[in-house]
């Protein structure tokens, strides 16, 4: 049985998502959550998790070692420790997400959590579901097709994959328990990316050779 492509976006289409009038609007609580996630990879629960002390600006790292989880009756609440070993990890601060982070902790306001994002409206910590809906609309009104705001999460690991990181490297930022999980997830853009490499090869082949003639001359 094929593979199921993940749902991606592509950079326009992202240009056209971050302009729409909704996501300027200063009084939305989310918009910050949806950037990082495209940015760090980070899935939702982990990022509206995050506390001041995960953040560390001189080594430039995120420390991942909690999420919003669902409880009895779909509550959400705060779990200090996520459903694996792997997701506890350290995930680098990008140059696009550092802004953010600093605007967030700026703006951040005192809750019984601690936490970087809270819902001062329901006092409460913010569910996954509430900024999947937000994504929902802000892609309707920008006219961007959008299967939900995991999207993000896949875009950000195929973005990484066309930048050459390795895959050992991907594992470890997207929290994956094992390898295999990141290679069977994304292994379209890993054929798309191999077909490609030989060529890679061959130019550096070409070099070497005019390298070592130049040498003997």
């Amino acid at each position: 049985m094929p593979q199921e492509k993940k749902p991606r976006f592509t950079l326009g289409s992202a240009d056209d998502l971050f302009t729409t009038q909704e996501m300027r609007d200063d009084a939305n609580d989310y918009k910050r959550q949806i950037l990082l996630e495209l940015y760090t990879g980070m899935r939702m629960g982990e990022i509206n998790a995050l506390k001041p002390e995960n953040i560390d600006f001189k080594r430039g790292l995120i420390h991942v070692e909690a999420t919003i989880s669902r409880g009895m009756k779909s509550r959400s609440y705060y779990k200090k420790h996520p459903k694996t070993e792997p997701s506890i990890r350290d995930v680098p601060i990008s140059k696009r997400a550092e802004p953010i982070l600093k605007e967030a902790l700026e703006e951040m306001r005192d809750n019984p959590e601690g936490l970087i994002f809270y819902d001062f409206n329901k006092d409460d910590v913010i569910a996954t579901y509430q900024v999947g809906s937000f994504f929902q609309r802000i892609c309707r009104k920008a006219k961007v097709p959008c299967a939900g705001q995991h999207a993000l999460r896949h875009t950000f690991a195929t973005r990484c994959i066309e930048a050459g990181v390795p895959a050992i490297v991907l594992k470890r930022w997207l929290g994956h328990t094992n390898i295999h999980i990141t290679m069977d997830r994304y292994v379209d853009v890993f054929e798309r990316m191999n077909n490609s490499a030989i060529g890679q090869f061959e130019n550096y082949i070409d070099r070497v050779k005019e390298e070592c003639m130049v040498y003997v001359a």
